[in-house]
């Protein structure tokens, strides 16, 4: 199942990657809004905490905003599994322009369907390393 965990995290940033720094097909947005529990919550690097639909609502207005974004993953760790769900942890590295932000994300993942799908999201960010 941790392959299948990485992947799904990896893939998901694909995704978003894809969506935020081109004009994507909105079958894009269409798979990231599948990939997310109806009581999905998000609490961002900033302090605020969204919900699914104003998650989604963002995201949708900021099609192609960070022309060029890729998203790197690395260091995918199980932390904990409770029943249909995992608890994970990853680095998440944002690079546009030769410029970097990361973020430690912890997230909740349930299995249903054959699929995992994101119930929830805790971002920290991380200062750049000198």
């Amino acid at each position: 199942m941790d392959d299948q965990v990485a992947d799904a995290v990896v893939h998901q940033h694909r995704l978003l990657a894809e969506w935020l720094g081109s004009r994507a097909d909105r079958t894009v947005l269409a798979e990231l809004r599948a990939a997310h529990t109806a009581d999905f919550t998000l609490a961002t690097v900033d302090g605020q905490v969204l919900d699914r639909e104003t998650l989604l609502a963002a995201l949708e207005d900021a099609a192609g905003a960070q022309p060029g974004l890729r998203i790197e993953i690395t260091d995918v760790t199980v932390v904990a599994r409770f029943g249909d769900a995992v608890l994970i942890r990853f680095l998440e590295t944002h690079v546009m322009a030769e410029q970097a932000t990361a973020r430690r994300v912890s997230a909740l993942l349930r299995a249903g369907d054959g699929t995992l799908r994101w119930a929830y999201v805790h971002e920290t960010a991380v200062e750049p390393s000198t």
